[in-house]
């Protein structure tokens, strides 16, 4: 398994300020805030991008928006649920390698 089928963002290969200007257009693209799973006043959006880690608010999965969000389609990612499960990174862990954080 090739690191591209894990790190759909390239976040390995970023700098500092690579890393941080990805994650604010992802920040910007985000819908996560339109889902009927999100719980108004959560933080931080981007549950997708690797490092935010997952909602301590939201406890219910609902439907989910994730596949019909730009940034799902532009990294091509593979999951949902981001809130709740983890982010891209660490669900294809946890699925295709057995590790990942609980």
């Amino acid at each position: 398994m090739d690191i591209a089928s894990f790190d759909r963002f390239g976040v390995e290969e970023l700098s500092k300020e690579e890393y941080a200007a990805k994650e604010a257009g992802i920040l910007e693209e985000c819908l996560c805030a339109t889902c009927p799973t999100y719980v108004a006043g959560d933080a931080p959006k981007g549950y997708c991008f690797p490092v935010v880690g997952t909602s301590d608010k939201i406890k219910v999965e609902k439907d989910c928006v994730c596949g019909g969000c730009s940034v799902f389609k532009e990294f091509k990612l593979t999951h949902n649920h981001y809130c709740t499960r983890c982010s891209q990174l660490c669900q294809t862990y946890k699925t295709e390698a057995g590790g990942g954080h609980e």
